[in-house]
């Protein structure tokens, strides 16, 4: 047991439910509630549309569920299609110092194989706990560096690792079969390069989902006695190296089996991309507190880290590019105090009245604020009135990190609100209560089935 891989892959092989703490647990629940309360939610889009009808055409039969229709089919299909109407909201949760999105690719992987396979709430606690724990350890091996001297969208090009990690939990492989899942997750990985998320193109939406189709497909191609290298993240030909100039083995498995990183995830309250939420919060707290007056903007500027600074696009052409920029997320933060699904939408991000405030935001890398980056997302707005007055605010971490907690109610509140574009409140309500109790249930599939359009 000396390579990296191998010493992730005992982690997978002996955490079990019993050696998980009521925190951890709880905190598990919570996660799942979010990210399937941002399904249901997400199977009314465009692209959750598109996806379904993808899967309806190509997938192939079994019984996992598609969030939403509930057509089923098998697990590696399913995690695709719910992982696609997750990540399109922009809304699931982060850990901010490994750029990894594990909710997306642990969760709708742990959901479907657990269907599948006949398995229990606390079996799928268990899976999603050891899917976040894989993902963000190789993260903050590889980060900075893979999202900041790389071309890269991290949480994409890392995907499949927690998706793999998850999968093999759940099919019972032993600690050498582990490892080969890992090596193969390493060997066929998405490559996620940021160009198509910064543009704001349609596939950007699928990528998560595509590293649940792929992180499944490791395990099951173990099935066949195809396996990847022990070094295949490590070696000098390896993931590393490929994806990275900087790394560090030993930060990615710091306290391991000590400290449970799902506990440092960041629950998110914009829909938008996490990089800009800190940005939102200084502008939330000017607008609530000072009498400003939009028609008086002379200019805003945005002083933030490197990575956040790429955002700096005035005039987005689709939803999906406007949830990454700054200059348009600013603008309907000022103007509405929200930046909640209602204001990603075609009439707004083509409304004159967003566009020209948007027009007036600059997007400033500011060298001291990004020496903090990447253990803070910092950014300070300053907003100038054409009578010379200047109102400033500064957060260096958004609302939703561990340090600055969305509270159960706020999150039952997100839940509630997002679940509702599927289902009704009662239904809603029912399956807050059962996931809650998800441990105490026999079969993951009695949840699943209500997660189906219901009136």
């Amino acid at each position: 047991m000396n390579t990296f891989i191998d010493k992730l892959a005992q982690f997978v092989d002996e955490t079990n439910y019993e050696d998980l703490s009521e925190k951890v647990i709880e905190e598990a629940k919570r996660r799942i509630l979010d990210v399937v309360g941002i399904g249901l939610s997400g199977y009314t889009t465009i692209p959750g549309k598109q996806i379904t009808k993808f899967i309806k055409k190509y997938g192939k039969e079994g019984s996992s569920i598609l969030w939403g229709s509930g057509y089923k089919v098998s697990p590696e299909y399913a995690s695709l299609a719910n992982g696609t109407m997750v990540f399109n909201l922009e809304l699931d949760d982060v850990h901010r110092t490994s750029h990894t999105h594990p909710g997306v690719s642990s969760i709708p992987t742990a959901f479907a194989l657990c269907e599948e396979l006949e398995l229990s709430g606390k079996d799928l606690i268990t899976a999603t706990v050891v899917g976040y724990e894989i993902g963000i350890r190789i993260g903050l091996a590889l980060s900075p560096s893979i999202y900041v001297d790389r071309p890269l969208l991290a949480p994409g090009t890392l995907s499949i690792f927690s998706a793999a990690a998850t999968s093999a939990k759940l099919y019972g492989y032993s600690l050498k079969e582990i490892v080969g899942i890992l090596g193969t997750s390493a060997y066929i990985s998405p490559l996620s390069p940021f160009e198509t998320f910064k543009r704001g193109f349609s596939t950007k939406d699928i990528i998560m989902g595509w590293g649940n189709f792929t992180g499944i497909l490791s395990a099951k191609l173990r099935e066949f006695d195809f396996e990847g290298a022990d070094t295949g993240i490590e070696g000098e030909f390896g993931y590393a190296k490929s994806v990275a100039e900087k790394y560090s083995f030993e930060k990615g498995l710091k306290d391991i089996g000590k400290d449970f990183l799902i506990l440092k995830t960041g629950i998110k309250p914009y829909a938008c991309c996490r990089q800009h939420h800190a940005a939102i919060d200084a502008t939330l707290d000017i607008r609530n507190n000072n009498d400003i007056s939009i028609e008086n903007i002379k200019k805003i500027t945005d002083q933030t880290f490197k990575v956040s600074s790429r955002g700096d696009n005035k005039r987005p052409s689709t939803i999906a590019e406007a949830k990454y920029s700054n200059p348009y997320i600013i603008a309907t933060a000022l103007i509405e105090g929200k930046a909640w699904r209602e204001q990603f939408t075609k009439e707004k991000i083509n409304d004159e009245k967003y566009l020209n405030l948007a027009a007036k935001v600059r997007v400033k890398e500011d060298k001291e604020l990004d020496k903090l980056y990447d253990e803070k997302w910092p950014s300070r707005i300053t907003i100038e009135m054409n009578n010379g007055e200047k109102y400033v605010s500064r957060r260096d971490l958004p609302k939703g990190e561990p340090e600055y907690p969305v509270s159960l109610k706020e999150l039952k509140n997100k839940f509630m609100s997002l679940s509702q574009d599927t289902i009704s409140q009662q239904h809603a309500l029912e399956i807050w209560d059962n996931i809650m109790k998800m441990d105490k249930k026999t079969k993951v599939i009695d949840i699943s089935k209500l997660l189906i359009e219901r009136r």
